[in-house]
């Protein structure tokens, strides 16, 4: 009975919690819809004395634009079909509850990430039988949406990649040395580099996580530090030339996209 009710629901949303169909959880998008709110840029200005107005001292990334704070996504949400399957689907939501989980529907770039919590329930009846219910559920979430992990091989000397989306991504890199090599770089076109020295050589497997949230470089495992001069650097939308000297390697990121 219950995969013939959810065969009867139509699959218009495309929305996924989770990375779960909505209609799967017997739910589907009620007459609130979506709600983004707005990311809001941070800008910061100093007042300087003998100088007119104010200065922007605002931090901006690798395209020029401030960096937005987080946003929320509402989505109004009606649980359907009978008594078993709306407490199915409450049950289902409420285990997401207080965690960081995705949410992504129709033709979005992406995917948004973040906390979810779930709003009350308000339940309908047509005398003694409960016909649906709904809520509201809020995702606490980054402002950009996440799209699908690239990866693409890279080759001793120059390299171009493209990379979708219209703000910088944090790659992480893989390197391979070469024989005999005891300095592995990987530098962007502007000339910033991450490079990883040996007094002997080095042998093993390169990894670099770029990422400003959990950002490291080890050696099969261990943990090692980058020369001083080195930079991790972000990825642009768009074309990409990476030149890598003493090594082979492969990247992997996930294209942002603002909206």
């Amino acid at each position: 009975m219950l995969n013939h009710r959810r065969s009867r629901i139509p699959r218009v949303d495309g929305m996924t919690i989770d990375g779960t169909p909505v209609e799967l959880a017997m739910l589907t998008i009620g007459s609130g819809g979506v709600a983004i709110d707005v990311a809001e840029p941070s800008v910061s200005t100093e007042t300087i004395p003998g100088m007119p107005g104010t200065t922007d001292v605002t931090i901006e990334d690798d395209t020029g634009a401030a960096y937005p704070g987080d946003r929320t996504i509402t989505v109004n949400l009606i649980a359907i079909g009978g008594e078993d399957d709306i407490n199915a689907a409450k049950q289902w939501l409420g285990a997401l509850n207080g965690r960081t989980t995705s949410i992504a529907w129709r033709g979005l770039p992406g995917e948004y990430r973040g906390r979810l919590a779930i709003g009350a329930w308000t339940d309908a009846w047509a005398y003694d039988r409960q016909t649906h219910s709904k809520t509201d559920i809020t995702l606490t979430a980054g402002p950009y949406l996440h799209g699908r992990r690239t990866s693409r091989t890279l080759t001793a000397g120059a390299n171009t990649i493209a990379v979708k989306g219209n703000r910088p991504c944090w790659p992480s890199i893989t390197l391979t040395p070469a024989s005999g090599a005891k300095t592995a770089s990987i530098t962007d076109a502007r000339g910033r580099k991450i490079a990883i020295t040996a007094a002997a050589t080095l042998t093993g497997t390169i990894t670099i996580a770029t990422d400003p949230h959990n950002r490291e470089t080890r050696i099969n495992g261990n943990l090692t530090t980058p020369t001083l001069d080195s930079d991790y650097f972000p990825l642009l939308p768009g074309a990409n030339k990476l030149t890598l000297a003493g090594c082979t390697g492969s990247i992997e990121w996930e294209p942002n996209t603002l909206i």
